[in-house]
């Protein structure tokens, strides 16, 4: 996958986890049965699974009239870029901003501050 920004919507992120989680292709079916609960239809599941295949951020193989859909973007490509644009935006990238930000208003706690050491210490 490309350094392209992909713009995921929260609802599209909910279908992804679900691919991304899934050690085989999904069909629409698939997904809905991995919602849990959310009052979400086929229909709906195969419209978001339109606008990812749209993003280029999902493909599908047609299995007769079935399509199995799978991840192109990987997770981690995902993640990186949203913490990297959330950096960006929110703290001038600068991650020593939001460690400052997250001590200061007392979101880190003990721990939190020892595993931190420890991992720069290994730098």
């Amino acid at each position: 996958m490309s350094n392209t920004k992909h713009t995921i919507t929260d609802s599209e992120y909910t279908i992804m986890k679900i691919l991304w989680e899934s050690q085989d292709k999904m069909t629409v079916s698939n997904v809905v049965s991995k919602l849990n609960g959310a009052d979400w239809t086929a229909s709906t599941v195969s419209t978001f699974l339109q606008r990812l295949l749209k993003k280029g951020v999902v493909s599908c193989d047609k299995k007769g009239k079935t399509n199995l859909y799978y991840p192109l973007l990987k997770q981690e490509e995902y993640d990186l870029s949203e913490t990297e644009s959330f950096l960006s935006k929110i703290y001038k990238g600068s991650v020593k901003n939001l460690v400052a930000a997250l001590y200061e208003n007392q979101k880190l706690s003990k721990d939190d501050v020892s595993d931190l050491k420890r991992m720069f210490e290994l730098e």
